[in-house]
């Protein structure tokens, strides 16, 4: 608002000097009539007021245009105030999403790094439980080795033929019984030896 009213305080004042010049004061002398001349005294009396009227309004202009120039700096200077408080919100800005990128890579590595230390206990642990496996499977096919070693004894072979059908013929069973639904046998014919 007061730049506004300098401003327009400068230009009036500017205006009125302008007008106001020196060929101006006497140059249409001649064409005023001799009754209408000012006398000599009021001529230099004029004159004095004219000199000290420009005088004072040169430096009037001097302390309006150092106040325009002054305005105009604080305006430059505030512009230049501004400029360097955008440019330092704006490294802020950017230290603050330099940081924010820095912790979401972190957040991503320790993630990833979790993911693949996961991976491998699932793996170690899945390699255990296949490990625990096959040594089942080769226990449990161990005892049906070992049980058919101990079944083979019984087995029929050339050399036991004759002493099993032996054994075969002399000890009958006899499976011609009765059984209830619920597992009750009604009736049971013990073997019986024949000779």
């Amino acid at each position: 608002m007061a730049a506004a009213r300098i401003a327009t305080i400068y230009k009036c004042t500017r205006y009125a000097c302008d007008k106001v010049g020196p060929r101006q004061c006497y140059r249409y002398m001649a064409a005023i009539p001799e009754t209408m001349r000012m006398e000599s005294k009021e001529k230099r009396e004029y004159e004095r007021k004219l000199v000290y009227w420009r005088r004072d309004m040169s430096e009037l202009r001097k302390k309006f245009s150092l106040d325009y120039q002054r305005l105009m700096q604080s305006q430059l200077s505030s512009q230049e105030d501004n400029i360097e408080e955008e440019r330092q919100r704006e490294n802020v800005i950017e230290k603050m999403l330099q940081e924010r990128n820095r912790e979401s890579l972190e957040r991503r590595e320790k993630k990833a790094l979790k993911a693949k230390e996961k991976a491998i206990r699932l793996r170690d642990s899945g390699a255990i439980k296949q490990q625990a496996a096959e040594e089942k499977f080769i226990n449990k096919c161990q005892e049906i080795v070992s049980n058919e070693l101990v079944e083979s004894e019984n087995f029929i072979t050339k050399e036991n033929i004759d002493q099993k059908l032996h054994d075969i013929l002399r000890t009958t069973k006899d499976y011609n019984f009765a059984v209830y639904e619920s597992g009750k046998i009604v009736q049971s014919s013990e073997s019986t030896d024949s000779e």
